[in-house]
Parts: C-alpha cells; sequence; structure tokens
C-alpha cells in the first residue's frame, strides 16, 4: 500500500507540473550549493536522474565553497542582480531577500506541502507563503560508548547524574583523564539551544519584540548546562576527536557527523550508540540543522523559475529524500519518506537510525530573523564563557540579552 501510494504520487507530480517542462524548449539553470567532496558524487547522481526525466533541462551544479562563502557569493550576486537559479539556503539569509525569491510553495500540490514534516514547515514559510523547502538536514542526538553506557540517558537528571559517575581522574594526578560528556559551546551554541527548547524557551518573543533569552525558562537552561560544566570536556574541535581518545562517554552532536563520529568510536575500539536528546522539563525536541533550497526570481527567464521549482520538488520526492539520507548521512524531509518501504528497511537495518527517526520528527528549526547569524554568534560566546565558568549563568544570559537587544532591528 505504501510502495503504491509513493508511485501514485510521484506519477501525479510527473503528469501534472512535468508536461510544462517538456513542452518548453531547451532551458538552462544554474544550482549554487556548498556540498563538500564526499556529498557532491550523490548530489550529482540526483541532478543527473532529474535531467534524465526532463532531458530538456541542463542543470549546472555550482560548488560555492563553505556555507559562509556561499552565503557571501549569494549577497554579491543579488546586489549584482545576478543571482543562481536555485541555490542552498539557510532560514536567516532569506528574510532579507525574500521579496526576490519565487516562492516554491504556490508551485506545489496541497499533498506536497503537507508531505512535508512538520518541524519544517514554518521554517520555510515566510509572511505565511511557503517559500523555500528543506533539502538537507541533521538532528542533533546523544552519541555514546556502549562498553561505559549501557543504557543512554532518557531525561535531564539521568544525564547529569551519569556525566558526573562517567568522569574520573584514573592516575590520581588531579587532572580528569575522563569525562562523562562534553561541549563546543563557542562553536555549537545549538547545544544551548536544544536545552532552552527544552524549557519551552525562546531567544526573542514571537512577533520578535522583545529578548525572551534570559527569563526564568532560559535561565533554567543555562544552569542546567552549567550544572553538566565540571563533568564536561570543553573543546574547540570536533568532539569526535575527543571520542577517539578515550576522553568522552557520550556527547550532543548532529545525526550529519554519525559517519566521522562513528570512525572515530571505530578506531577507539569501542561500539558506539545512538539515542534521542535527553528529555528536558517540558519536552524532549531538538534542533534541526541545515539548509533550504530556494528558487530566484530575479534576472531568470519563465522557464528558468519553472524548471527551478521542478528540480526542487523532484528532490523531495520520497525515494530521493531518502537516497540523498541514506548517502549523505542526512535524514528524510517528507512524511512520505519515513513512511516507505525502503527507509523502513534502512532504519531496521541500520539502529542508529531509529533514535534519529524519532528524533528528526520532532524537531524544531532555527528561527527567521535576519540577524539569527549574529544573534547565534552572541549566544555561542555567553555559552562558552558559562561554561567555562567565566560568568554565571545569570551574567552570561544578562550580557547576551543586551547584545541581542542591539540586533533586534
Amino acid at each position: 500500500m505504501r510502495s503504491t501510494r509513493f508511485c501514485v504520487l510521484g506519477l501525479m507530480v510527473v503528469f501534472l507540473f512535468g508536461l510544462v517542462a517538456v513542452a518548453e524548449g531547451p532551458v538552462t539553470i544554474t544550482f549554487w550549493h556548498a556540498m563538500s567532496s564526499r556529498h557532491q558524487p550523490n548530489l550529482q547522481k540526483l541532478v543527473d536522474d532529474f535531467m534524465a526525466e526532463y532531458p530538456n533541462v541542463t542543470v549546472e551544479l555550482s560548488y560555492q565553497g563553505g556555507y559562509g562563502d556561499l552565503q557571501q557569493k549569494i549577497n554579491a550576486a543579488v546586489v549584482a542582480g545576478n543571482p543562481p537559479t536555485i541555490a542552498q539556503v539557510y532560514e536567516n539569509w532569506v528574510t532579507p531577500i525574500v521579496d526576490i525569491l519565487y516562492p516554491v510553495g504556490l508551485h506545489m500540490t496541497e499533498e506536497e506541502k503537507g508531505d512535508i514534516i512538520d518541524g519544517l514547515v514554518r521554517s520555510n514559510t515566510y509572511n505565511g507563503v511557503l517559500t523555500t523547502v528543506p533539502f538537507n538536514k541533521s538532528i542533533m542526538v546523544l552519541y555514546y560508548r556502549k562498553d561505559l553506557v549501557p543504557i543512554p540517558p532518557t531525561d535531564w537528571q539521568e544525564y547529569l547524574d551519569m556525566s558526573k559517575e562517567l568522569t574520573v581522574d584514573s592516575d590520581g594526578d588531579g587532572t580528569i583523564d575522563q569525562f562523562g560528556t562534553g561541549f563546543r559551546p563557542a562553536a555549537n551554541p545549538e547545544l544551548f539551544l536544544n536545552f532552552l527548547e527544552e524549557t519551552g524557551g525562546s531567544i526573542l518573543s514571537e512577533d520578535w519584540s522583545k529578548v525572551t533569552i534570559n527569563n526564568s525558562k532560559g535561565l533554567q537552561a543555562m544552569e542546567y548546562a552549567a550544572s553538566l560544566a565540571p563533568y564536561s570536556l570543553i573543546t574547540s574541535e570536533y568532539m569526535s576527536n575527543a571520542f577517539q581518545a578515550n576522553q568522552v562517554c557520550m556527547f550532543i552532536d548532529t545525526s550529519a557527523g554519525y559517519y566521522y563520529n562513528n570512525q572515530a568510536a571505530e578506531a577507539a575500539g569501542c561500539e558506539m550508540g545512538v539515542a534521542r536528546v535527553p528529555m528536558g522539563p517540558v519536552n524532549q525536541k531538538s534542533m534541526i540543522q541545515g539548509t533550504n533550497l530556494a528558487v530566484f526570481d530575479k534576472n531568470q527567464t519563465q522557464a528558468q523559475k519553472d524548471a527551478g521549482v521542478l528540480l526542487a520538488r523532484f528532490l523531495l520526492r520520497a525515494e530521493n529524500t531518502v537516497y540523498w539520507a541514506e548517502k549523505g548521512g542526512y535524514q528524510p524531509v517528507t512524511k512520505s519518506a519515513y513512511e516507505s518501504e525502503e527507509w523502513e528497511n534502512w532504519v531496521a537495518t541500520h539502529e542508529y537510525q531509529q533514535a534519529m527517526s524519532a528524533q528528526m520528527l520532532d524537531g524544531f528549526s532555527q528561527i527567521l530573523h535576519p540577524n539569527y547569524g549574529d544573534m547565534r554568534y552572541v549566544i555561542a560566546t555567553a555559552f562558552e564563557e558559562v561554561m567555562l565558568a567565566e560568568a554565571t549563568p545569570l551574567e552570561g544570559l544578562a550580557s547576551a540579552a543586551l547584545e541581542i537587544e542591539d540586533l533586534l532591528e
């Protein structure tokens, strides 16, 4: 039944919208991306499949470097009036340029729009319109050493107790040799934002008029993070390095990091497990990360815009988002993908995906405020200061709130 449903959906997409591209003459579109060499072959394969289905459309894939490089080049292209047809974008990149985007959602069926998992609809909706669509997405999960953590912690208290128990000075020299957990606060403030979400807190009020990160919920989140600090390795390096060196027993990281974390565990001679993040006082939500796809309206012919939308929708098909997830370590972005026989078989034979799939369907995304990137840096600084005991949770949040206040305009 499930497989039939997805075949019918795919045929509907081709029948209803493929005819437009097929009926028109040849068209070439540019696709700017930031996928590294490990992911490029998988992306190329999907694009090749698309062009085989729509032979009159040529897609020119163009690697723009890392995400920072991609953002700078998109901004420069927008100013110059010559953006690509389609590009990867983070949510806050879109807010300042939404007026020059071609809303993908206006050219999708209701079934397609309703198929996007709930945690990703809001983060792709601007001014009430589904403008962009999700692409390479990952979710924060808990990684742990099975030899030291037979049963992973399920809530905050268990996480704290276990972190304390596993933190040891094995040679008695006064220096901790093994930490229960670890954090990269300067590089990954999403770890704190996870805690904040699990208290029911937020960075800003719903209408972005007030800073709320320093209210009682924010303080509860930061105080909990501070309680973990004595049992945490605080570092700027990837946690996989510490995992391989047997310095940490468990840590929260993105599902996209599985490949590297598992390599580290194997090098350390231990088996790695994956679980949902420990549940907080209000919920067990986790932050979804990664980019979306935007189609540009500026300096594009109608045929190019149509082809860009067609490509975005092609990548949302269950079989394609599943392929992208299986090959690249990301997570599917549609409900039908999670219900597909292909994904269910993948999860059944890849134990770690059970936690990732469950967590992804209960995820949340970053806010759409155009200054979120700067806010994120402010939060990272405060988070690091608190974790290094250079500021109390109250001081760290008070300082962050003042700086974020200046970014509300």
